[in-house]
């Protein structure tokens, strides 16, 4: 009798123990699925001009003499919704992407005969993308943000920048898009339209055609390493604190500084993993253009501003260098284009109008079908800086 309890109380010992290690076992093996197919990205981006003489006649340019330019960036893109839609049979057909911006940029044009001046855009936005599961995406983005003179409290100014976007992905090697944008590129306040045209596949020789953001060719060189040639409008307008006695006629404690600028350059994007890149960019800096608006003779203008002062400069040379890190898991997509458009279009439209494009960390292998390409397209749309 004692070996027969002795015996039961080991069997129940045992299975106790079998049973808690299994539970244990799959326990671990509990892996939360991904929630969404973008990741969340932080960035940085340096930018610099080099020094150019101002040479006009004009009062204001002998007062500020020489100009160049220095541009820092920090900013994010965050997933915080994604709803994805089937038909009966379970088949995916469609989905819904909501990602939260921000971005915080410090933009110093440096005039040898004034002050410096470090004139700063901070922006939260949300973008939502519409992937319909077949050929077409619809982008839409909302980014209000301050800017001010660092330093000058008085000089803040709240502002909302805005675009509509339609993006059909023809086939593996071709996309195109249209839509309208609200944008201060041009060292003014424009709402445009939108077109694009990309010729070639996503993760391999492209040309590529973003008006009014770039133009550009595209190809790999290695595993790791991406190239572009690139042509393409930057700048923007910014509030500065007429400290400096740059504008009296209204007596203006505030005026507006814009400026514009066409680059043509060459980048590399070094991607060693998934998580991490780096780029590295130079080229020339040419049709420079700055100008100073009075804020008293355009208030209740809610169309181009009027300058008081303008004027073009000569060319330049300039560098830009950026990181971007990502984490999170993401949701599959391979074998659907769609969503490698979308991945695409984010790379290229971050909250703002600086347009820097923070780089591709994902490019789809070269197994895809059509659907996988239209959310990679959209993807280069949400991560370019365009800060207002």
């Amino acid at each position: 009798m004692f070996f027969l309890r002795y015996h039961l109380f080991l069997y129940c010992l045992v299975l106790s123990d079998t049973m808690l290690f299994a539970f244990n076992k799959d326990s671990i093996k509990v892996i939360k699925p991904a929630k969404h197919y973008f990741k969340t990205s932080i960035y940085s981006d340096f930018y610099s001009t080099s020094k150019r003489d101002l040479i006009s006649e004009k009062f204001v340019s002998k007062k500020l003499k020489t100009y160049k330019l220095n541009q820092s960036i920090i900013g994010f893109n965050m997933p915080i919704y994604t709803k994805n839609y089937y038909k009966k049979d379970s088949t995916r057909i469609s989905n819904i992407h909501l990602l939260l911006t921000g971005s915080y940029a410090v933009v110093s044009p440096i005039f040898s005969g004034i002050s410096n001046h470090h004139l700063s855009k901070t922006s939260i936005g949300v973008r939502m993308i519409y992937n319909s599961g077949k050929s077409g995406s619809w982008f839409l983005d909302f980014s209000p943000f301050v800017t001010q003179d660092n330093g000058y409290n008085f000089t803040k100014r709240y502002r909302a920048a805005y675009s509509i976007i339609y993006n059909y992905t023809c086939n593996k090697n071709a996309s195109i898009r249209a839509g309208l944008t609200r944008t201060f590129t041009f060292g003014n306040r424009y709402f445009i339209p939108y077109l694009g045209l990309r010729l070639g596949s996503v993760n391999g020789f492209n040309f590529n055609i973003q008006f009014p953001r770039s133009m550009s060719i595209n190809f790999p060189l290695g595993k790791n390493v991406r190239t572009s040639i690139y042509a393409k409008p930057q700048g923007g307008v910014y509030s500065f604190a007429n400290t400096d006695e740059l504008y009296y006629l209204n007596n203006d404690k505030i005026i507006n500084f814009g400026r514009y600028e066409y680059l043509l350059g060459s980048r590399f994007d070094f991607n060693s993993n998934k998580l991490i890149g780096f780029y590295l960019g130079a080229g020339i800096s040419s049709q420079n253009g700055i100008s100073l608006f009075s804020e008293a003779y355009n208030k209740g203008n809610n169309g181009k501003l009027n300058y008081f002062y303008a004027e073009k400069l000569s060319g330049g040379l300039f560098v830009n260098i950026g990181l971007t890190i990502k984490f999170g898991k993401t949701k599959s997509i391979y074998n659907n284009y769609n969503l490698y458009d979308a991945i695409d279009y984010n790379n290229s439209m971050e909250a703002g109008d600086n347009n820097i494009n923070t780089g591709n960390l994902e490019l789809p292998n070269k197994k895809t079908t059509v659907k996988d390409i239209n959310l990679s397209d959209m993807q280069d749309l949400i991560e370019t800086q365009d800060l207002y």
